[in-house]
């Protein structure tokens, strides 16, 4: 790639004692703008697992990402759902496996995933006057672990962010509630005896 001429290297120096590691100090509080915590997806990239994708796949995606959740593709390469790690391990994938007769190894990740029509989200809008105590009460109110956050423009929605539990609860210093777990649950558990 060629640079335009205004741009030039930057002076590099060698260190003699090893550096210390910052430390945080400030945490996030209710109170603050919540575009503080969004995972703003123009800026992060995408997991993205094929709704063909078995479980075992999946979750070792996951894990080489270093995330709890990805998007799910459909047949069309389009967007067509969202799939959680706590969906593809311990007994919903048993009891999807045994309800239609199927084999565990051969559940997909279309079998697993929450498709788009059962999606709550919030809109850019929304998010860009709220605060972060505004989040989490979305959150609490309808048990979910992930916000997801889209954008009309130009007559056309766009997924722009995720806010997550964990991060808030990590950047808040405190549990947003331990109801979300069971509700999500009694949720997603509907969602698979489909």
């Amino acid at each position: 790639m060629a640079l335009a001429p205004r741009f030039k290297p930057l002076e590099l120096s060698s260190l003699n004692t090893a550096p210390g590691l910052p430390q945080t100090h400030r945490q996030a509080h209710l109170e603050d703008p919540a575009l503080a915590l969004l995972t703003d997806l123009t800026h992060s990239a995408c997991v993205v697992a094929s709704h063909r994708d078995s479980l075992e796949s999946t979750l070792h995606v996951m894990m080489r990402a270093g995330v709890r959740m990805v998007f799910v593709s459909g047949a069309d390469g389009l967007l067509a759902g969202v799939v959680t790690a706590d969906l593809l391990q311990g007994e919903r994938p048993v009891l999807r496996a045994s309800n239609h007769h199927v084999a565990h190894k051969d559940l997909t990740v279309a079998d697993m995933m929450i498709p788009i029509n059962h999606w709550e989200v919030l809109d850019l809008s929304q998010v860009r006057t709220a605060r972060l105590g505004d989040i989490v009460a979305t959150m609490k109110e309808h048990g979910l672990r992930y916000l997801l956050v889209t954008q009309l423009k130009d007559g056309q929605t766009t997924l722009r962010g995720l806010f997550s539990a964990t991060r808030l609860e990590q950047a808040l210093g405190q549990a947003i509630g331990s109801d979300l777990h069971s509700r999500s649950f009694a949720e997603l558990e509907a969602v698979l005896v489909r």
